[in-house]
């Protein structure tokens, strides 16, 4: 009767259809305006992650890297009642991610196509993964998903191997040396997405080798 416009959009949360006290059990809705029998903020169950965790199993989401956001609050990203955007997003990608990540380092000279698209979840897991900054697969393997033909390519002969795993990247301390060790995978001033300033293939070479 009073929140009607919270369920106006599609999708719509399918938690709605239980009654909005599932999620909000310490709202006395008899009394108006409506008063808290507990602690949590408007009313909550629980606060969240948790209370989200109520319908979403909690292993899913408790893999070896763990997005920051869900610290935050699910409703960092998600809107908890309905949305316009597909998954309940608040917004439409990839502006729920520019809340966290400067949106300069995406928007240089050469994009990558995903990012430019908004595609941030082709590469990454939005909430967890077992792999280094929520990617959905090891680095040279989730890349060749879309540049198979780089295998083929004389750069990555010898110690030059895509990923390789026992080799550390020279220039980034801790880092595994991997195609992001030469490519932004985001966006980059220099030619071919590399990650140092370049104007040729050479260019990047001497970052490590010297000639």
């Amino acid at each position: 009767m009073c929140h009607e416009d919270l369920v106006q959009n599609k999708p719509v949360h399918a938690a709605i259809k239980k009654g909005c006290q599932f999620c909000h059990s310490a709202i006395d809705a008899s009394d108006v305006p409506h008063k808290k029998t507990n602690k949590s903020s408007k009313g909550l169950t629980s606060e969240q992650p948790e209370l989200c965790y109520g319908c979403h199993a909690k292993a899913k989401f408790m893999k070896k890297t763990i997005h920051l956001a869900i610290g935050m609050g699910c409703s960092e990203c998600h809107n908890p009642h309905s949305s316009k955007q597909p998954k309940l997003l608040v917004a439409a990608m990839p502006d729920p991610c520019f809340k966290c990540h400067h949106k300069e380092e995406f928007i240089k000279k050469n994009i990558h196509p995903p990012v430019a698209q908004g595609k941030c979840m082709l590469c990454h897991d939005p909430h967890t993964s077992d792999n280094g900054s929520l990617l959905r697969k090891e680095p040279g393997k989730l890349c060749l998903d879309c540049h198979s033909s780089v295998e083929k390519k004389p750069h990555t002969a010898a110690n030059h191997s895509l990923g390789n795993p026992e080799k550390q990247d020279p220039k980034r301390p801790k880092k595994k040396f991997t195609c992001g060790s030469c490519h932004n995978p985001h966006a980059s001033d220099s030619i071919k997405l590399l990650r140092y300033p370049a104007e040729s293939e050479m260019d990047i070479c001497i970052t490590c080798h010297d000639f």
